[in-house]
C-alpha cells in the first residue's frame, strides 16, 4: 500500500461521524505488524495521527483476526466481548463498532471504526452503514 491514500477518503470518514452522529471515526491501515490511524474525525487531539499499534485482543484486533465487524456497546457487553483498544482509551471512547477493510485477497488491510464517548447501543442499521462505508473505502484505499 502506498503511503499517499486516495482523495475523498477524509469526506467519506466525516460523513459517517455525522450520519451516525457518532463522536469519533477513524481508519487505520496497517503497515507491517502496526496499525497506524491514517484518517480521523471527531479526535480530541492530533496525537491519535501519531499513534501505531499492534492488533491485539482487543474490539481492532478482533475485527482484523476474525474478518468480522466487532463492536463493543451496551448491547453486546459480555465475557466475549473484545476489550477497547489503545485509541479507545486516549479517545475516551466507551462503545465502538469496528468494521475490517478488505485488501486483495481476503486479508483485512485496514479497520474503520466508529465510537462514542457515551454508552450506547448501536442500531443494527448504523451497523450497516459502517460495513457499508467499509466496503466503499475498500476500493479507494485498495482499489
Amino acid at each position: 500500500m502506498h503511503d499517499e491514500l486516495p482523495s475523498g477518503i477524509q469526506e467519506m470518514i466525516d460523513g459517517l461521524r455525522l450520519n451516525t452522529a457518532s463522536d469519533f471515526c477513524g481508519l487505520a491501515c496497517l503497515n507491517g505488524t502496526m496499525l497506524r490511524w491514517k484518517y480521523t474525525s471527531g479526535a480530541s487531539n492530533e496525537r491519535v495521527k501519531r499513534m501505531e499499534m499492534r492488533p491485539g485482543q482487543d474490539l481492532v484486533g478482533t475485527a482484523l483476526r476474525t474478518g468480522r465487524t466487532a463492536r463493543s456497546d451496551a448491547q453486546s457487553t459480555g465475557d466475549h466481548t473484545p476489550g477497547r483498544c489503545p485509541l479507545m482509551l486516549a479517545e475516551r471512547l466507551v462503545s465502538a463498532i469496528a468494521v475490517p477493510v478488505f485488501q486483495e485477497g481476503s486479508m483485512p488491510g485496514a479497520v474503520l471504526l466508529v465510537g462514542s464517548r457515551l454508552p450506547c447501543t448501536f442500531s443494527l442499521n448504523m451497523v450497516l452503514q459502517t460495513e457499508q462505508v467499509a466496503l466503499h473505502l475498500q476500493t479507494k484505499v485498495f482499489g
